[in-house]
This record gives structure tokens, sequence and C-alpha cells, in this order.
């Protein structure tokens, strides 16, 4: 044979066998295999509510040829609100047979103090002598109810509010939802001075509490203020955010100054002035510390001190000075006062005339004027005198006629 047709056929040889396999070679041997898987059967019931009870159930299935040994189930992790009665680990030592599966129960509930919202249960399965692990995690959605806590009603003292008054500003609260509204704050946003947040603590359901505010109405006009009512429900912290409407009319303080008294009535340069202003209060409210500062050019005097007025009650402001100047002046008064919110000021302005004095000439002036005054006195009550006696004696000459007659 051909050397070369003999190696070609050698080489087909070896390659039918490559490809072939010997004849008396094995075929691969199968090896059963461990293995299981965990179903979340389902939560009973689907909705959970705060304080209650439900139950979870878990289906281990075989999902391999071969029967697992050594499994352990548990819980790895539970949210604090969420307890669990039975124990959190389950053993067993052998599923029976390849197609088996094992339900597992847990009953749980609810704390009390349960946050609403998903909550994630942790879990863990492990098996097989070489201990396979798997991880797993359901969620169980805690259910609550809404807490409404509105303005039902709005009230102020005074009931008109005018500029500069202190105002005492009352707001009703009432919670219309299904759970307690806890921790309730109410806050107002102004741009007054005053108490702007109350502390209201729990309102029961269909509860209602009284938020007091006081502020100083610096300002007149329409406004409207933003009232924020933050509370704790079942969801958590909740802010809702309403708005009153507070009409401020335009009045300037409520003190004033009622009359104004000046001795002697005509002062002339050099003589001793007492000036006596009345202040009167006419507002709703006791006004403290009231002290009038009188800004006049000449020496003494210039300020007093009243201190309290009631509601309509008034006061004497009195300085005292030396009129060392003539002419025609007008004094700017300032009065200030305190009240809840510190101290306030109203300014307004008093006048007077000093006359000029004209020697001995003025001064008889001033005589004959007294005495005219005094001779129309004397005259005043000469002829009334007179006309009395001349009606006394016609009276007794009409019963001395009388008794003549009688006779």
């Amino acid at each position: 044979m051909d050397k070369g047709l003999t190696q070609a056929c050698l080489f087909i040889f070896v390659l039918a066998i490559s490809l072939t396999g010997l004849p008396n070679a094995k075929a691969a041997e199968f090896i059963p295999e461990e293995c299981v898987t965990a179903q979340v059967q389902g939560i009973y019931p689907s909705s959970v509510g705060i304080d209650e009870e439900f139950s979870l159930g878990i289906d281990l299935e075989v999902c391999g040829g071969k029967v697992p040994e050594d499994v352990t189930f548990e819980i790895i992790s539970i949210p604090p609100d969420i307890i669990v009665t039975e124990n959190l680990v389950t053993r067993i030592p052998e599923l029976f047979y390849s197609t088996s599966e094992r339900n597992i129960r847990y009953h749980m509930r609810t704390t009390p103090d349960a946050i609403p919202g998903p909550h994630v249960i942790k879990m863990k399965l492990t098996y097989g002598k070489e201990v396979t692990t798997k991880y797993y995690e359901v969620e169980v959605r805690v259910i609550g109810e809404d807490a409404k806590p509105r303005i039902s009603s709005v009230k102020t003292v005074p009931e008109y509010i005018y500029e500069g008054d202190s105002v005492d500003l009352s707001l009703g609260i009432e919670n219309y939802g299904e759970t307690i509204a806890k921790s309730v704050v109410v806050s107002l946003v102004h741009d007054f001075k005053g108490i702007k947040d109350a502390t209201l603590g729990t309102l029961n359901v269909n509860g209602s509490q009284t938020a007091l505010f006081k502020f100083k109405a610096s300002k007149a006009g329409e406004f409207t203020i933003p009232v924020f009512i933050e509370y704790e429900d079942d969801f958590g912290r909740q802010k809702k955010e309403y708005e009153i409407k507070l009409t401020v009319l335009d009045r300037k303080g409520s003190l004033n100054i009622a009359s104004v008294k000046v001795d002697p009535v005509l002062p002339y340069m050099g003589d001793t002035v007492e000036l006596t202003m009345r202040i009167e209060n006419f507002g709703d409210r006791t006004i403290n510390s009231i002290r009038v500062y009188t800004d006049h050019p000449f020496k003494g005097l210039k300020e007093s001190f009243i201190g309290t007025l009631d509601p309509k009650e008034d006061g004497p402001a009195v300085v005292t000075f030396i009129a060392n100047q003539t002419g025609e002046f007008e004094f700017p008064i300032t009065i200030t006062y305190t009240d809840d919110f510190g101290e306030e000021k109203i300014k307004t302005k008093v006048n007077l005339i000093i006359l000029e004095t004209n020697g001995g000439a003025g001064t008889a002036l001033v005589v004959l004027l007294l005495l005219a005054v005094i001779g129309g006195l004397l005259y005043y009550n000469y002829k009334t005198t007179k006309s009395k006696d001349k009606i006394i004696k016609q009276l007794m000459k009409g019963v001395d006629d009388s008794a003549e007659k009688k006779e």
C-alpha cells in the first residue's frame, strides 16, 4: 500500500475515535441537587390598622431533586411597632420528599402607637449540609386615621380694633378628624409686636380648645393673617395653613389733652406761669406710667408724671416756668406711656401768648379795669339790694292795709 494513503487512513481513524469516543466510555452521572424556596402566602387582613392583629403566611417549597435537610426559616428584623406572638425561628430537620411543602404562619399585631405607612419585615432561609442561605423581605402597610384641627371661631377684645390698641385674639380650634391630634401648636404670621405662638397639647376627636394671642395693633388697615396649625396624628407630624382677616381702624393712641389752663390767664413777661393740661384716657384699657413733656423755651419745669389712668379717667399734668420772653408760642407736647408691649408716644401741641409789660401805664390800665369790674359789681349789688327793699316794703304795706280793713 502506498505510504501516503496509509497515513491518510490512520488520520481518519484517529479523528473518528476522538469524535465518537471509545466504545467502553461511561456516560456522565446525574447528581440530584438540594433546593428550597420561600413564598409569601399572604397577609390577613390585607389592611392592617393601628393596634390590630394580623397574620403572615410563608410557604416553603422544594425546588431540587434531593430531599433537603436541616432547613431553618427565621425572622431576623422586625419594626418596633409590630409584635410577633410566635417563635421567630422555625427549624425543620427534613422535608420528607422532593415535592413536599411546608406552611409557616406568624400571628402579629401592631402597637397602639404604630406609625402608619410601610413596615418591612426581613427573613432568612438556610438549608443543606453545606448551608445555603437565602434572604427575603415582606412589606406590611399600616393604615391610620386623620386628625383635622380647624379654626372654629375668631374673637378679639376690643371688638373694634383701633390703631394703637392692645388686642387679645382668641382662636377656637376644633378637631373634626377621626383620631386624636397630639402636640398641637398654633402660630400666627404678622408684623405686629406680640405673642405669635400658642401650644394647645392634645385635641380629642370633636374636642376644642382656645389659642390665645396678644399683640399691638401698630398700624391701621385690612390685614390677612396666615395661621399655621401643627399637630401629630396616625400619619406623623402634619402642618396645615389657614388665614384670618382683621381690620384695624385709624386712630392715634387712646390719650389726648382734654383741657388746658394757664395761671395767670393773661401772663406777662416776667410772670411765673403755671400750665395745667388734663390728660384723658378715652380708650377701653388702663394705661400706665404716663408722662407729659412740654418742650417750651422758658426757664422752669418741662415734665410732669401722671402715672396710671383708668378708662374714661383724666389727670393733671402741671409744669411751672418763668415767662422770660414775649410773643405767641406753640409748644410741642410729647405724651409717653407703657403698655404690654413697651413704651409708646403721642405727639400734640399747645399754644400760649406771653404779653409784653408796659410799665406804669399798663399797670394803671389793669387797675382801672379791676376798679371798673369792682364798681360794676357794687352797682349791681346796690341795684339788687334796693329792688329787694322796695319789694319788701310793698309786701309789708299790703299786710298793714289788710289789718286796718279787718278793724
